[in-house]
């Protein structure tokens, strides 16, 4: 039996420890709610059941080669593939990937997907020549709640596409920012104002890390494109903010 005055003692420090506990719990998971890389399983379901799932690399309906980084393939870090072409790759199929390509003389190509949500058990990679006005998303890059500050765990997908400005080193892009604003709450200027700082965010790191800011031009759409005019899920949501670049000259 607990005597009592040892009771008295320890009964602070026991009322603490839980607060501390409940507050750090709230605050990581409101922080990393839109990382979330895995759904829900079936409890039949074994988290470690794996598919096969094939990766072809082309370009203009040719077979062709380039490396290939798939966040998701495991838990903690990226699958990474050099001069991959035509292989098979067993991954988790309840979670999220992010699949980015990078070759010298073609576009930065990226893709998310759930496997357990695609038809196909084939993920053609379809690389593009470089030319003036291509565009493509950049997967994975978001920002910390509404700020335009970069969130620390989406600079693993920033150093893909310093990756692809170092090995195309001739490119000039325009990185355009794009926000959410399905509601409608702000005004149009105040959306696209947004948009033009978070731009400018991500060109202030690829110039901190050496890139040539001759070659970064700031834009912002606001959320006059928007992929998902009256988003329902979170992902939606998410989607609708993202990062754009396009290809100004090469």
């Amino acid at each position: 039996m607990l005597d009592q005055p040892s009771f008295y003692l320890r009964w602070p420090t026991f009322c603490l420890l839980t607060a501390t506990t409940v507050l750090l719990l709230t605050t990581t998971s409101s922080a990393h709610a839109q990382f979330r890389a895995e759904r829900a399983i079936v409890e039949s379901k074994s988290s470690q059941d794996f598919g096969s799932f094939r990766f072809q690399v082309n370009s203009e309906r040719q077979p062709t080669t380039c490396d290939v980084v798939l966040f998701g393939y495991h838990n903690r870090r990226p699958g990474r593939f050099t001069s991959l072409q035509d292989t098979v790759l067993q991954i988790v199929p309840h979670r999220h990937h992010t699949l980015i390509g990078h070759k010298q003389g073609f576009m930065f190509y990226a893709e998310s997907f759930w496997p357990d949500l695609v038809k196909e058990r084939t993920v053609n990679i379809k690389l593009r020549p470089l030319e003036v006005g291509l565009k493509t998303d950049i997967l994975g890059i978001h920002f910390i709640g509404n700020q335009y500050r970069i969130h620390p765990k989406s600079f693993t997908i920033a150093d893909e596409l310093l990756t692809w400005l170092q090995a195309n080193p001739t490119v000039e892009i325009n990185i355009i920012g794009h926000v959410n604003g399905a509601d409608g709450r702000r005004s149009r200027a105040f959306y696209r104002k947004a948009s033009v700082k978070r731009s400018k965010a991500l060109i202030q790191w690829l110039v901190a890390k050496g890139v040539n800011p001759d070659r970064l031009h700031p834009a912002g759409y606001g959320s006059d494109a928007l992929l998902f005019p009256d988003p329902v899920y979170a992902w939606q949501h998410e989607a609708n903010r993202r990062v754009e670049i396009e290809v100004l000259a090469y």
